[in-house]
């Protein structure tokens, strides 16, 4: 992540000198938070967008420095930012002089005191601070924390190409004219919108016109290698380059070309790691192209797998989210055309993103199906699938919004949902709900840091019950989800006050009409989201603790946590009882019924923080990538009979080689939790290659005709796994599931292999 493939990386400090420099003017001169964004838009592109380099069909690499504007990690940061750990590295051991080493300390300390991280930090109320200590989660035990980030942007990228940049614009212009008196009703019930001046609506017109001025920086570099290259091919691909480059600036698209070219610059200067229903957007014009032999499927493959290369460039695993299939599309017959060539794309250009996902329903074409399935087979880890006929009521129930919208739901990230260019809900905390059950065992006392880290609570030694138990269990998970709640809404009015992301906000529902930016009011359902992870393993623990401690009565509570905090040393036979216990994957009801009654329970909990907090929504997303693996190290020993410091299960997922009694069992317990109460629930399957060609491909589409919503499948040979682990040169395509996202297998960590390789392969 944040490596930004480019051929030639940018060297030295020139773009970030000159960005601060831009900010110190912008924030003396500008009175308007938008005059401010603008200023320094102007001052990071095109300064940042790299050439044009031997095959791009479209123009618009992008590195962002090491100063600079985002809005979320994937860009470095969100708002304005600062890598300091990359500038402590030029600091120390970087060859310069001392004039060098000064502008270094000068960036530093600037941005020390002016990045929006920082300031985000520094102005947290102290009642959350009581709770919610600090966010460095992989440093320390910590049951909850916050994430300062604003993710998961998806924007109207069909408007974008029915407009065009001159239609967008005079759209806004046409807002702007209309601003009165009027609209400072609506401005008051939204204090941060400010639209009695205009002043909003005049920055998105120029933000417009930056995208327009970045489109002829490019077409002028398009043409000049088009002159300067002795290849006949090469020359008419970048003349066509060219000229989609100077059409976009006066018109909408009207080619293929043209449509990927436009969305793609418009989404790096947003900057967005989303990439939308690409099928609903770009099929009428595949389609067109194709019918009219303008372009061949060759060529217009070509295209796709052109764009599908610099969405990887962006170098940011857990994004690029490229979606395809399902109901709710306007023009469903080109668009499952589309579908066709975008798998083909995805098949056949062998990188990590983009994290490409179809949609499907009982209408979805043999064909597409077909050759998801055949992409899955070979190994790509994608499409990602998500079942519309589970999933849109869901959706509508979850979100409280009718199914005409909820037919718009777009997974991102990891998993989390999103209503297309509707809602927004960055997953700004995270819950591990199996740190907050190894304190509760101890009454808030933590094994690992000896000391209470949260609120005191009758340990489990002083139960009568396991009724009891679970009562004091929940109060110290309500007490988090309620702070982390609160800390969403400040998260929210604080960057929203300061950042109003104006070419996002120009393509988001709600924005335009208000007047402000889509953090500020704008946005027409603002929602939060708090990641969980360690969910099957409380299940497990709790049905261990049920059955062993209360319900049979073989261990006393006494005797289990002294095991834990022996890490079972000198306890092997408790150990073998509590790893013989129901587990979570097996179709057993006494665990899997606690799994669903944790869940609901949850779910509520986090539901019923939205109003308090004053979102639209709050909701509670189960999902994992290797925190599962981080996150385990900052817990002891658990009562499922996990040792110390091991990965936790993986998302909706039984925990490591506890599900023993075949695939069929346990697709039966990850098809039992709901969806209808939560922001996404992802499943990750990993099958042989020898399953899925005997029979995988039927099991999966039993479990979705059994209602099944989700699946991430990697089909691997156990073997290959493990011997990539040995000779990771000779497995440099092999792609896996880690949870939210796949991943080149021997470019992760050894303990995030070994975890990998654990897992249960059918």
């Amino acid at each position: 992540m944040k490596n930004f493939k480019v051929r030639e990386p940018r060297v030295g400090l020139d773009f970030e000198l000159a960005f601060t420099a831009a900010h110190r003017r912008a924030v003396k001169e500008c009175a308007h938070p938008a005059e401010l964004e603008l200023a320094c838009m102007r001052a990071q592109y095109p300064a940042i967008l790299m050439p044009i380099e031997d095959g791009d069909l479209i123009a618009g690499r992008v590195q962002f420095g090491k100063v600079g504007w985002g809005i979320q990690d994937q860009t470095v940061g969100s708002g304005f930012y600062y890598d300091e750990a990359a500038l402590v590295k030029l600091l120390e051991e970087a060859e310069g002089s001392a004039k060098f080493r000064e502008d270094v300390l000068d960036l530093l300390t600037y941005w020390k005191a002016n990045s929006s991280y920082n300031g985000a930090l520094r102005d947290a109320p102290d009642s959350l601070r009581r709770v919610l200590p600090h966010e460095r989660w992989a440093e320390g035990p910590l049951a909850a924390s916050p994430i300062i980030r604003m993710a998961g942007a998806f924007i109207d990228f069909d408007k974008l190409v029915q407009l065009g940049l001159p239609g967008l614009r005079a759209e806004v212009e046409a807002r702007l004219a209309n601003v009165t008196d009027d609209s400072l009703a609506d401005a008051e019930s939204h204090p941060a919108c400010d639209q009695a001046d205009g002043t909003f609506h005049r920055c998105c017109v120029e933000a417009i016109a930056l995208v327009g001025e970045c489109c002829l920086h490019y077409r002028d570099q398009a043409t000049r290698l088009a002159e300067a290259t002795a290849d006949s091919a090469r020359r008419a691909e970048l003349l066509a380059l060219a000229s989609a480059l100077e059409a976009i600036t006066r018109r909408a698209p009207a080619s293929l070309l043209e449509a990927i070219q436009l969305c793609w610059i418009y989404g790096m200067l947003c900057p967005l790691m989303e990439f939308g229903r690409m099928d609903v957007y770009l099929g009428d014009l595949y389609v067109a192209d194709v019918d009219s032999g303008r372009l061949t499927q060759a060529q217009a493959l070509r295209l796709v797998q052109s764009y599908f290369r610099m969405i990887d460039a962006l170098d940011g695993e857990t994004d690029g989210r490229v979606v395809v299939g399902g109901y709710g599309r306007r023009n469903q017959a080109a668009a499952d055309r589309f579908c066709l060539v975008a798998i083909e794309a995805c098949r056949t250009v062998k990188e990590v993103l983009p994290q490409f996902t179809l949609r499907f329903n009982r209408d979805t074409p043999a064909q597409v199906w077909d050759a998801a399935m055949r992409c899955i087979g070979e190994g790509r880890s994608y499409p990602l699938l998500y079942n519309d006929d589970r999933l849109v009521d869901d959706v509508a129930t979850a979100f409280g919004v009718d199914r005409t919208l909820a037919e718009q739901y777009m997974p991102l990230g990891c998993g989390e949902i999103e209503l297309d260019h509707h809602s927004f809900g960055s997953p700004n905390g995270f819950v591990n709900t199996l740190k907050a059950l190894e304190l509760a065992i101890r009454g808030g006392r933590d094994p690992m840091a000896l000391e209470a880290i949260t609120i005191q609570t009758k340990p489990l030694v002083e139960c009568a019950s396991f009724a009891e138990f679970i009562g004091e269990y929940r109060r110290h998970l309500t007490r988090l989800i309620e702070a982390l709640a609160r800390y969403e809404r400040y998260l929210y009015d604080y960057f929203g006050a300061r950042h109003p992301y104006l070419l996002i906000s120009t393509l988001y529902d709600g924005c335009l009409d208000r007047g402000c930016g889509i953090l500020a009011g704008g946005c027409a359902y603002l929602h939060g989201s708090v990641e969980l992870y360690g969910n099957v393993n409380v299940a497990n623990a709790l049905a261990a603790i049920k059955q062993l401690v209360f319900d049979d009565g073989r261990v006393c509570a006494a005797e289990l946590v002294q095991a834990l905090d022996d890490n079972f040393v000198g306890h092997e036979r408790l150990r073998k009882l509590l790893l013989d216990a129901p587990k979570y994957g097996n179709d057993l009801a006494a665990v899997d019924e606690l799994m669903c009654d944790f869940h609901d329970w949850i779910s509520a909990v986090i539901a019923d923080q939205a109003a308090p907090a004053g979102l639209d929504g709050y909701l509670g997303v189960t999902i994992n990538n290797s925190l599962n693996t981080d996150l385990g190290r900052w817990i002891g020993a658990t009562p499922d009979g996990r040792k110390a410091g091991t990965p936790l299960a993986n998302a909706n997922n039984p925990a490591s080689g506890t599900d023993r009694r075949g695939v069929t069992a346990m697709l039966n317990s990850i098809r039992k939790p709901r969806h209808d109460n939560n922001d996404g629930m992802v499943q990750n399957m990993r099958f042989t290659r020898e399953t899925w060609l005997a029979g995988g491909q039927t099991l999966l589409r039993d479990y979705f005709d059994r209602d099944g919503a989700q699946a991430m499948v990697t089909v691997v040979g156990r073997d290959e796994l493990r011997n990539a682990m040995l000779r990771p040169q000779d497995y440099q395509d092999l792609m896996v599931r880690i949870g939210g996202f796949s991943a080149r297998f021997v470019t992760l960590r050894k303990d995030i292999q070994q975890e990998i390789l654990d897992r249960v392969s059918y």
